[in-house]
């Protein structure tokens, strides 16, 4: 009895080490970059960085938000440049995932199949392999530099991603429901609008939620898309950050990093919960 009580402690001691050990490397950067954004440019130079700054300040973030001096970087710009590109994208998004996603969870033909298959390959390929062609179809239609290309790049992927997930809460719907509606005279559409949705709203919720955190951590399509500094999205503001002339101004840098994590942060502390019902929904199939 003994021996079993003390192996028991092992183990659970073994996996209060490892959350520690796995916690303390997710928040470190974090911690970091808060010290660094509170640290005067002399203090982060001086020697052996600290995570406690001798004289904390909050001038990196008085100039990042009130008084910038910068000519390709302004957060207030970029985050709304962000969540401007977020909103166009979810809801593309969500107006083309819906209803494929309707229709391939009902219909079972030679071409649902092939639209099936085209899902798993876009799952698999994602929209970097698709870059060079979108760009030249968006510079016919002189889209180029504009939010809305961004949007629509960002919507390749996240329509596979989300068409796969809604298809399993879908097939989750009762055939009886669907059937009393048609009975009623409800059409597809209408039985799409008043039994679908509101029947998987907690799977869209999560869809949402995941789409917003794929547009908004996306750098690679606004880095081509975008060359006006005015229309920079918070990682790409991030990314020239370092590029611009002059002494590069780290404690402004580390503020800057700390508050486009914010919007993301706070989606994934306060909906936790309905992306990962989200996840292990679409994964049941």
């Amino acid at each position: 009895m003994r021996h079993r009580s003390r192996k028991r402690l092992g183990h659970r001691l073994v996996i209060l080490v490892g959350v520690v050990f796995f916690v303390g490397l997710t928040l470190y950067p974090l911690a970091y970059m808060l010290s660094g954004s509170l640290k005067e440019l002399g203090e982060i130079y001086g020697g052996f960085a600290t995570l406690l700054p001798r004289d904390p300040t909050l001038d990196n973030y008085r100039q990042l938000l009130f008084n910038n001096t910068l000519d390709q970087t302004n957060f207030l710009v970029n985050a709304r440049n962000s969540a401007t590109v977020a909103a166009m994208t979810i809801a593309m998004t969500m107006a083309v995932s819906v209803p494929a996603a309707y229709v391939l969870a009902r219909q079972h033909n030679a071409v649902v199949t092939v639209v099936r298959g085209w899902v798993r390959v876009a799952q698999v390929v994602g929209g970097i392999v698709v870059i060079i062609p979108l760009y030249l179809i968006l510079r016919q239609l002189d889209l180029i530099d504009t939010l809305l290309a961004v949007s629509l790049a960002q919507t390749i992927p996240a329509s596979a991603f989300s068409i796969w997930m809604l298809v399993a809460f879908i097939r989750q719907v009762p055939h009886e429901t669907e059937e009393a509606a048609r009975i009623d005279g409800a059409g597809e559409w209408r039985i799409l609008r008043h039994v679908i949705v509101p029947l998987t709203r907690p799977g869209m919720v999560s869809v949402v939620l995941v789409v917003f955190l794929m547009s908004w951590n996306d750098f690679l399509n606004p880095l081509i898309l975008l060359s006006d500094p005015s229309r920079y999205t918070v990682t790409v503001a991030l990314y020239t950050f370092i590029g611009q002339v002059g002494q590069i101004s780290w404690g402004q840098l580390l503020g800057f990093g700390l508050l486009s994590c914010v919007p993301a942060l706070l989606v994934i502390i306060f909906a936790e919960r309905h992306i990962v019902r989200g996840l292990l929904g679409g994964a049941v199939k």
